[in-house]
């Protein structure tokens, strides 16, 4: 990383309050709203992991179904 001086990333802060939230936010008005507005049924399912020695995982799936 430091043998070009021309990039460079940005801190871990402002990538997780700024850029993430920017991307989070132009996924949702591209995709999910569009999915949502031709949405006729939905189906959910989800996973629980769980470990004692590593962090808990939970997964939680959504498919919107259109009339395609």
């Amino acid at each position: 990383m430091h043998l070009c001086p021309i990039i460079v990333f940005p801190s871990i802060k402002y990538f997780s309050n700024e850029l993430l939230h920017e991307l989070m936010e132009n996924i949702k008005q591209l995709y999910v709203l569009q999915a949502l507005i031709e949405c006729h049924f939905t189906t959910k399912s989800f996973d629980l992991w769980m470990s004692k020695v590593s962090h808990d995982i939970f997964a939680l799936v959504i498919s919107f179904l259109g009339n395609d």
